[in-house]
């Protein structure tokens, strides 16, 4: 009896104050993406498990919510959106004109094992802009980005960008089982497991110069300048590509103006093995986990059967309600009460309001219940309270509210 008055470890429930806060940053934030161009999608909450199942690293897989259907197929409910959408650009969208620019709300569920710490059920509010292939994608999603957080008026906030081509590059001189512990190490930025790997560890074969960038590589950090620094360090033409990459991606932030938000940090490494160049995690200064991420992937829609470029960024909402401030009350909602005998006279202005744009709620009440609008004070916790009583049908409580209510009778 007890588990059915519980929730499944790593879920919420949401309501009142908290709900209208949630209502309002996803409105803020698909309104903001409306205005680039982007259009809303729904996929599916249950997918054949197999669409997961390329795409993640090891043991990423194991975290699935897993379950059968009638005909003995896996499902799995999605543990992201990216690969979703991705389907949905490959199948139903197949013939739509390029470049396609999507949006989306949505839950997401994915088994907590050893990270107890992080939610099982996440919501994603991202985008997905898929058939543009150069720096000016990935900068229109950084710039995205930074708009919806400045909407927000989230303060203190850094848009971090990394590029698993370098890092892949700079971890190639490594043999294979040092670079598999190298890699999960950075995946779970954890530069003290990197560091004590490297020291106990030769690469063999690997030059002096490869040593030093593969020591350095966690913490090659900066802004547009620190680039010059990373080019030189670079050891491989697919290190120096990256370079250029970000080179170019950096002026096209200046031009959108946000450059001054956005960071170099050669250690990201993302759980998804999707990603093939820009990778991006923003975060800030007040919380120490990451309240977007993305970044580009021009391989995954190849899988679905459409070779196609795309990047992309999803917005995790729960940490953002932690940083964000809580919805601005533009009208307050409105709470009649009436007795039985003033119903016609309630009804009609309860009617009256809303088309007005009001949200209202009506009561009817008692005799002996008869009071409590009357001495609620005006707009006590954003509600206009008002009692319509059967004596004349005199309405009682918040002073605006009376004065509409008299209008209105007049009218009547």
């Amino acid at each position: 009896m007890r588990r059915q008055l519980e929730r499944p470890h790593g879920t919420r429930d949401f309501a009142l104050a908290e709900m209208a806060h949630r209502q309002y940053i996803e409105s803020v934030v698909l309104r903001e993406c409306g205005q680039w161009g982007y259009t809303p999608v729904e996929t599916p909450l249950l997918e054949y498990a197999d669409v997961f199942q390329q795409g993640v690293h090891e043991g990423e897989e194991e975290r699935l919510y897993r379950l059968f259907d009638a005909h003995g197929h896996t499902l799995a409910l999605r543990p992201e959106m990216t690969t979703p959408v991705a389907r949905l650009a490959a199948t139903m969208l197949a013939h739509e004109a390029l470049p396609l620019r999507l949006s989306y709300s949505a839950k997401t569920y994915r088994e907590q094992g050893q990270r107890a710490r992080e939610a099982a059920e996440i919501t994603q509010i991202g985008i997905e802009l898929l058939g543009e292939g150069s720096a000016d994608g990935d900068a229109e999603v950084i710039a995205l980005m930074v708009g919806c957080l400045r909407r927000l008026k989230v303060e203190d906030f850094r848009i971090a960008l990394g590029h698993v081509g370098y890092v892949r590059a700079v971890l190639s001189v490594a043999p294979p089982d040092l670079r598999e512990v190298l890699t999960a190490a950075l995946m779970e930025r954890d530069i003290v497991a990197y560091e004590e790997a490297l020291s106990a560890r030769t690469a063999e074969g690997a030059t002096s110069a490869d040593l030093t960038l593969l020591r350095a590589l966690p913490r090659l950090r900066g802004g547009a300048e620190s680039l010059a620094h990373i080019r030189e360090l670079a050891c491989t033409e697919e290190a120096r590509a990256a370079c250029a990459q970000l080179e170019d991606l950096f002026a096209a932030l200046s031009a959108h103006g946000v450059d001054e938000w956005v960071h170099l940090d050669l250690g990201l490494y993302p759980h998804h093995e999707y990603y093939t160049g820009v990778v991006i995690e923003g975060y800030v200064a007040t919380m120490g986990q990451r309240i977007c991420y993305g970044g580009r992937y021009d391989e995954l829609l190849a899988r679905f059967g459409r070779s196609v470029a795309a990047t992309g960024c999803v917005f995790h909402l729960e940490r953002l309600q932690e940083v964000t401030e809580s919805a601005p009350v533009t009208r307050p909602l409105v709470h009649l009460e009436y007795e039985r005998a003033s119903r016609a006279m309630a009804l009609g202005f309860v009617r009256d309001l809303r088309l007005r744009g009001y949200a209202v709620c009506a009561t009817r009440v008692g005799e002996e219940e008869a009071l409590s609008a009357a001495r609620t004070a005006d707009g006590k916790n954003g509600i206009r309270r008002g009692l319509l009583t059967a004596d004349n049908g005199t309405l009682q409580g918040d002073e605006l509210l009376v004065q509409m209510f008299a209008q209105y009778a007049t009218r009547e």
